[in-house]
């Protein structure tokens, strides 16, 4: 019982200290120093600071005479002022630091991060963050970067990860679209404001500021691959490292085995007979396998195992379904051969002579085959879920199956539920799992929005539009005009997409570019000029504040003076258009 009532006391005590820092407002007496007064204008933290924010939590970021700390209710120092800057880096973290030196410390006052390194990036949504120490903060146009930095990764509550050893520390993000989606290491610098993009499973490091010839480390640190093995090397796929060697005369492409620490030559390329590798690159293994490209013959595809011993051969192309975790291969007979990652044969979905895989996880798990010359679709059991009575039948798109009779284009469901009637010269295939609102090109070449639920379609046409996104969607008229402003040209500069003027003044003359908002009922939601590069910000800002409806033009301003308002420079000399102030 005492146990209870002490636990009851603390937390009314907790709650009174928490509803008492909500009470507490800003105060600055006649000298113009800062402190805190209650809600009856009672002085209860001295008015002895420069500046003061308001209180959060129970804490309140101070300052004085140029430092900053940290204070509670009472006025008590939890973090001395003696801090350059202090601002939020994550909800339970603070960004401090001195002079050109950075650490973390937390709402207790704790210092979790040593106040000692020039770089600590915003932590992305994986909670990882990049730490930099030593080094110079360098220019590079209007970002800048630290040269000659070590590299390391921390968590979002401020431990290290990866120790900050490295002159080079890479994500593997970038992606070789032509290449079965593999990640390749991104070797551009790190600038600073920027956040990591992976959730660091693993990681590229070398010596120099290079990508060339790196070496490998897990999520933890640990180095699976040493450094200056391979020039490049792909992201590991189950415990295997594809790797390239780049010679004067020659390209050399192998794997090496992480669990073994073995590694074995696939592939060596003369690279002055050569010079185009776009979809002919050995594969990732996949499972227990991967496909290997000979160059030679009608037939070059074969697989091998985690030895290199070939274990299938004798294919004239494949392709793999990360969705379904099969392969699918043509033989030399013109048959498709489908098999798992470990090599077993699905005979359900073999002896087609064409076949495509569904295109995302999450979907239904049906096959569109092609048989005596006719599409039709099967489950994974080879049952017929749609009949074979088209001339093409592409992949399942979030349930949304593209097919083609007599040249024209319509959809169906997986269970064969008609979307959209075969008449149209073309379709846009919907990129998440509502195909409700779809896209339908005619034999004037103009997009029209069909609604597949009630099988209306809509009258507008629009020479290009992307797909609905919630409940709006970019269309492109064929007659909008779009002036060169600087509140058109802000609108090539959201979301990261940092362009220079030669690119911006390119962008501005390329025709059909901006477009329209429209909603699902297919009303005009905003007819100012829109560029996809913020079509969501813009949707979202005008669903926050004003829903889907028809804006008014002055709305219609607002809303693009305010995503716009980081972006926008004018010179000093101009004058500002009644259409670029917002007064």
């Amino acid at each position: 019982m005492k146990l209870k009532r002490l636990l009851f006391l603390f937390a009314i005590l907790c709650g009174a200290t928490y509803a008492e820092a909500q009470d507490l407002t800003i105060k600055v007496n006649q000298k113009g120093k800062v402190g805190f007064a209650d809600l009856s204008g009672n002085e209860v933290i001295k008015c002895k600071y420069e500046s003061a924010q308001p209180f959060k939590d129970g804490i309140a970021i101070v300052s004085d005479n140029g430092k900053y700390g940290i204070i509670d209710t009472r006025g008590n120092e939890v973090l001395p002022l003696k801090y350059n800057q202090i601002t939020d880096w994550t909800k339970d973290l603070f960004l401090i630091k001195d002079g050109k030196k950075m650490g973390l410390a937390n709402h207790s006052g704790k210092v979790v991060l040593e106040v000692k390194y020039t770089l600590i990036s915003p932590p992305n949504c994986y909670g990882k963050a990049l730490i930099g120490s030593g080094g110079k903060q360098t220019p590079d146009g209007a970002k800048s970067y630290i040269s000659l930095a070590k590299y390391g990764i921390i968590d979002s509550w401020g431990n290290i990860i990866v120790e900050p050893k490295y002159y080079g520390l890479f994500e593997f993000s970038n992606t070789a679209a032509s290449d079965n989606a593999t990640k390749l290491l991104n070797g551009s610098v790190h600038y600073v404001g920027d956040t990591l993009v992976t959730d660091c499973s693993f990681l590229g490091f070398s010596n120099s500021a290079s990508a060339y010839k790196p070496g490998i480390l897990d999520k933890n640190g640990r180095e699976l691959l040493k450094r200056g093995e391979y020039d490049q090397v792909m992201m590991p796929k189950n415990d295997m490292v594809r790797y390239y060697i780049f010679k004067k005369k020659q390209y050399i492409y192998g794997y090496y085995n992480i669990s073994t620490g073995q590694s074995f030559e696939v592939l060596t390329v003369n690279s002055e007979a050569v010079t185009d590798m776009s979809g002919k690159l050995p594969s990732d293994f996949f499972g227990d396998i991967a496909a290997v490209n000979s160059l030679s013959g009608s037939t070059p595809w074969y697989f091998i195992d985690r030895t290199g011993k070939t274990v299938r051969s004798g294919y004239a192309t494949v392709k793999h379904s990360a969705e379904t975790k099969l392969w699918g291969a043509m033989n030399s007979t013109g048959k498709c051969e489908v098999f798992d990652e470990n090599g077993n044969n699905v005979q359900a979905l073999s002896g087609y002579e064409d076949l495509y895989f569904p295109n995302y996880e999450g979907t239904a798990e049906v096959f569109s085959v092609k048989k005596d010359g006719k599409f039709g679709v099967v489950n994974r059991s080879g049952a017929t879920v749609i009949p074979f009575d088209y001339d093409l039948v592409l992949g399942n798109y979030w349930d949304f199956i593209p097919v083609q009779k007599d040249g024209k284009w319509g959809a169906v469901s997986p269970s064969n539920v008609k979307y959209v009637p075969t008449k149209f010269t073309n379709l846009k295939m919907p990129d998440t799992n509502d195909a409700t609102h779809v896209w339908v090109q005619d034999k004037d070449s103009l997009y029209y929005h069909y609604n597949t639920v009630t099988s209306r379609l809509y009258e507008q046409g629009y020479k290009d539009v992307q797909n609905f996104k919630d409940g709006m969607a970019l269309a492109i008229p064929t007659n909008l005009k779009v002036d060169d402003t600087p509140l058109n040209r802000a609108q090539l500069q959201i979301q990261g997409t940092q362009v220079n003027k030669e690119t911006a003044d390119k962008l501005m003359a390329t025709p059909y570019l901006f477009g329209i908002l429209i909603n699902t009922n297919d009303e005009v939601i905003m007819d100012r000029p829109v560029s996809p590069y913020c079509k969501d910000i813009i949707a979202k800002e005008i669903m926050t504040k004003y829903g889907n409806r028809k804006l008014t033009d002055s709305e219609e301003k607002k809303v693009l003076l305010q995503v716009t308002r980081n972006n926008r420079s004018y010179d000093l000399q101009s004058t500002i258009g009644e259409e670029e102030w917002d007064y």
